[in-house]
């Protein structure tokens, strides 16, 4: 435990040097030892506290962290504790107790394949805990925790203490629990992490209120569609490295989980709409989408112990370490790059063109940085012969590595798209332009055609608003478009009804690839923002991003064959990747603004930035995380995320942690 004591000291040193405009009273704290006290509650008695996790860890494994704090900073005590535990990079083994002084709240946080069951730590809790806290004996608290735990492992339990010779029936019963306490192990190692995300059952949904229903579905959303982007980045992690016939069964299980997600944002977006359900239907609606995603979390965590057989990081670690380092090494370059491109984006067009990828070079250095210092605790534990460490770390590194060289890769691609649509904005304008004055034609030659004259003339108007701003200065090309693009449609959607259909896929053909060009532009670059920053982002993005990718897919597809159908689809691909992008800025905005209790400050440094990309998974949308925004009023009592590090293949069971508490 002491090269975990002086680890975790070091990464709270680095991060605090990384980060030096971070609040210090913002949640999670960084534990600075065993004993992190900020409110001198056991002053002059940490002695006696590491003496007793000492003896705790020497007989058996596991280490005790006690914190000591005046509050929990706004958010859930077990979100809090569950953060403070991932952040500070604790192991199975580890336990932390924190304690609010103020709020007169503890806690406690486990991995979910910690030694002990909750039994036996809600146990503890009540006997040698709780009530020390109540009479205002903090180090006993801790003291006493340390010796029930102690205690729990062996068997002997807190009332084991009278002096009677056991009994033939006493070691009976012990060996018998014993027993079932090593199948149970084997259980749960075999179930990986143990239990699903506690997603409630049939009976249980018929329980809830419809807004808890929602909520429920709302939370499913956003931690499928992250397990399911964290696999996927981890399934091309394996495929590069074994190739497509050693994964093929992964690639088949996570092909079917992005099924059941698809399937259950289209239906979110059906909810969304302006069509209102009635309450029964409303409801049928949603236990669809939970029961989908049930579905899709089973199927990824039925291949996720398979998966790291195959990837054997922990064995692999040396290998794995200089193959990521020689990735890191490349990428300075990349970063300069990118922020020179972003330099000539912002000098040659206003904001609006660059905003997605304005700070994707901050980004990439944060996500390096972090996967640097991820790499040299993978070093120092293969030096410790700690493999299973090292394997968390690994996966820690790969994903930050992942998430910079995306971020690298955006800017370009975004700057090759703008000056790609600037390069056609002079053609759209003189189309729409030809179009506007042929519709005014038709119009005047037809007894109804006053609407289609009035839209005629909305277009040109547009028209003029966008030659008037290029008189001024650069635009943005594509914003330009989109804005010219909708008038259009608007004025197609008239000329239908006097045109014959030959015409119309004429026309629509001519305008279909300024079309795919702006949605196809807008949708990846809010993948890539919604990918980097989906530790803040919440359902309605996600919900209306995937709601555009179908879309667009579906006018690709449709191009040829049906150009007007193609463009119809093309245009609400375009307008939803848009909502998307709005929606998703500001939950990284509400998720960054310092009125929120849980992240305040700069993401950049440490391990915050990490977090913010869903690399290490701690409780960001409870508490008050997030934008509090909802779909249909769900997003602000969606749960927390349950924590468990960095990510891996897999679905709740590779991410969940256990705990409990109460006040005193």
């Amino acid at each position: 435990m002491r090269s975990v004591q002086a680890s975790l000291a070091a990464l709270a040193g680095l991060a605090l040097v990384l980060a030096p405009g971070a609040a210090s009273a913002a949640a999670p704290i960084l534990l600075s030892g065993p004993v992190t006290d900020q409110v001198g509650a056991v002053s002059g008695d940490e002695d006696a506290i590491l003496q007793a996790i000492d003896d705790l860890e020497n007989d058996t494994g596991i280490g005790l962290y006690v914190a000591y704090v005046d509050d929990f900073s706004g958010s859930s005590p077990q979100a809090w504790a569950d953060a403070t535990a991932v952040d500070s990079g604790l192991g199975t083994d580890d336990l932390l107790l924190a304690v609010a002084t103020d709020e007169r709240q503890y806690t406690w946080s486990v991995a979910s394949g910690f030694p002990l069951s909750d039994g036996q730590l809600n146990q503890v809790a009540a006997d040698r805990i709780a009530p020390e806290l109540a009479d205002g004996n903090w180090a006993g608290a801790a003291v006493g925790a340390a010796e029930g735990y102690r205690d729990a492992y062996n068997g002997t339990g807190s009332s084991s203490s009278s002096g009677g010779g056991s009994s033939f029936a006493w070691i009976l019963i012990l060996l018998l629990v014993a027993a079932a306490a090593i199948g149970l192990y084997f259980w749960f190692k075999k179930r990986r992490r143990g239990a699903e995300a506690g997603a409630p059952s049939a009976a249980k949904q018929q329980k809830m209120s419809t807004e808890q229903l929602n909520a429920e579905a709302n939370r499913l959303l956003v931690e499928t569609d992250d397990a399911i982007r964290t696999s996927e980045q981890e399934l091309g992690f394996a495929e590069a490295e074994f190739g497509a016939e050693h994964t093929a069964a992964f690639t088949a299980a996570l092909a079917a989980a992005k099924t059941g997600l698809s399937e259950s944002f289209k239906i979110r977006q059906e909810l969304d709409d302006d069509v209102p359900e009635t309450e029964p239907r409303r409801r049928q609606m949603l236990s669809a989408i939970v029961d989908r995603l049930v579905k899709a979390d089973k199927e990824l965590d039925a291949k996720a112990e398979d998966f790291d057989k195959l990837r054997n990081l922990g064995q692999r670690a040396p290998e794995a370490i200089a193959a990521l380092k020689e990735r890191g090494e490349a990428l300075p370059p990349k970063i300069a790059e990118a922020r020179t491109a972003l330099a000539s984006l912002q000098e040659r067009y206003p904001a609006s063109a660059s905003a997605t990828v304005r700070d994707f070079p901050d980004t990439a250095e944060d996500r390096l940085r972090f996967a640097q210092t991820s790499l040299s605790g993978a070093d120092a534990a293969v030096t410790a012969d700690d493999r299973g460490r090292a394997a968390v770390l690994l996966r820690a590194a790969e994903e930050a590595t992942g998430q910079a060289e995306q971020a690298v890769d955006a800017v370009g691609r975004r700057s090759k798209e703008i000056d790609a649509a600037a390069a056609q904005l002079g053609a759209v304008l003189d189309e729409a332009a030809a179009n506007a004055a042929e519709a005014r034609q038709v119009a005047a030659g037809a007894p109804n055609g006053r609407a289609t004259a009035d839209k005629a003339a909305r277009l040109d108007a547009v028209l003029a608003e966008v030659r008037a701003a290029q008189a001024k200065g650069p635009v943005d090309p594509l914003d330009a478009t989109a804005n010219v693009e909708r008038a259009a449609a608007e004025l197609d959607r008239e000329l239908q009804a006097l045109q014959g259909a030959v015409a119309n896929a004429q026309r629509a053909r001519a305008q279909l690839d300024q079309v795919l060009l702006s949605a196809r532009s807008t949708t990846a670059a809010v993948e890539d923002y919604v990918n980097t920053n989906r530790g803040a982002v919440g359902p309605e993005a996600r919900t209306r991003l995937n709601e555009a990718k179908l879309q667009l897919s579906q006018a690709e597809a449709l191009k040829d064959t049906d150009p007007a159908q193609a463009l119809s689809l093309a245009q609400r691909a375009d307008q939803l990747a848009n909502a998307a992008a709005s929606a998703a800025q500001q939950d990284v905005q509400g998720y960054l603004a310092p009125s929120n209790p849980n992240k305040g400050a700069s993401p950049m440094g440490g391990s915050a930035g990490a977090m913010l990309g869903g690399i290490l998974l701690g409780g960001m949308l409870g508490g008050g995380g997030g934008s509090n925004r909802s779909s249909h009023g769900g997003f602000a009592g969606g749960g927390r995320r349950r924590s468990a590090g960095p990510g891996s293949f897999g679905g709740s069971a590779t991410r969940g942690r256990r705990g409990g508490g109460g006040r005193f």
